[in-house]
C-alpha cells in the first residue's frame, strides 16, 4: 500500500505517520506513506497556497493549481485520488475496507475556507468523516491512512484482532477486561476467567448486542434489519 498526502501544513502529521501502527507498516515494508509539502509545488517566491474568494466574503480559498501540479506529478494508473470534505460520503469501516484493496492513494488537504472549487474535477472520490468542521483535511487524512493500514497483514501482529474490532461485524465489540480482577469493587465478569471459550463467545456476542443496543441504537436496528 502507498500513501501519499498533500498538505500546506506537513508538520500537522510528519509525527503521526512516524509513530505506532504506521511506523511499524513501513518499518516492515508493507506501507510506504509519504508527507508532500503543498508549497512545493508553488511558482511564486512567496510560495503562495491561497487567495482570497471571487465574490468576496471572510476567509481565504486554496489555490488550484499547486494542488493539479501535485496530483500530476505523484499520480500514476494505479492512483486514487482521495479529497476530505463535507460533500463526500459518510466514512465507515466498510468503505475502509473498499480502499484496502487500492495500491495507491493520494489524500489532498484543504485548509481555511476550503479549496477552489475546480479541484474537484482531478479527485476520483470524495470522504467525510462526519457532519462536523475541522481546520483542515489533515486528522482526516491521518484517519484514513491509520483506519486503512491497520488492516493490511502483517501491519498488526494478530490480525484477528483488527477483523473483531467495532463495526467489522456491524455491532460495536464487547467489553474487554485485563488484571486486577476487582478494582475499587469492580469486578471483572465471572465467565472470562473460567476458561470455558464457548461460553466466553457467547457473553462477548451477547455483550456486544447490549452494547450496541444501548449505546448505538442505530447500528443495532441496522444490524436486525440484516436478519430479516
Amino acid at each position: 500500500m502507498k500513501i501519499d498526502i498533500v498538505t500546506a501544513l506537513p508538520e500537522l502529521l510528519t509525527g503521526f505517520v512516524g509513530e505506532s501502527i504506521l511506523r511499524i507498516g513501513q518499518e516492515k515494508g508493507l506501507i510506504e506513506l509519504k508527507v508532500h509539502d503543498l508549497r512545493d509545488w508553488t511558482a511564486d517566491r512567496h510560495r503562495t497556497v491561497d487567495d482570497s474568494p471571487y465574490g468576496g466574503g471572510p476567509g481565504m480559498i486554496m489555490k488550484v493549481e499547486p494542488f493539479v501540479k501535485a496530483i500530476r506529478d505523484l499520480k500514476t494508473p494505479k492512483s486514487t485520488v482521495i479529497m476530505p470534505t463535507p460533500a463526500g460520503e459518510v466514512y465507515s469501516q466498510m468503505i475502509a475496507r473498499e480502499l484496502l484493496e487500492l495500491e495507491h492513494m493520494i489524500i489532498i488537504c484543504g485548509h481555511y475556507k476550503g479549496i477552489d472549487a475546480r479541484i474537484e474535477h482531478y479527485i476520483d472520490r470524495f470522504i467525510s468523516t462526519g457532519d462536523y468542521i475541522l481546520t483542515g483535511g489533515e486528522l482526516p487524512a491521518a484517519m484514513i491512512a491509520d483506519s486503512v493500514c491497520r488492516l493490511i497483514p502483517g501491519v498488526i501482529s494478530d490480525i484477528g484482532s483488527a477483523d473483531s474490532d467495532s463495526f467489522e461485524n456491524g455491532l460495536l465489540d464487547c467489553g474487554y477486561y485485563t488484571r486486577p480482577p476487582v478494582f475499587e469493587g469492580h469486578e471483572v465478569p465471572e465467565v472470562l476467567m473460567s476458561g470455558n471459550h464457548k461460553s466466553i463467545g457467547k457473553w462477548r456476542m451477547n455483550d456486544s448486542l447490549e452494547r450496541t443496543g444501548l449505546k448505538r441504537p442505530d447500528l443495532f436496528e441496522k444490524y436486525n434489519e440484516k436478519l430479516k
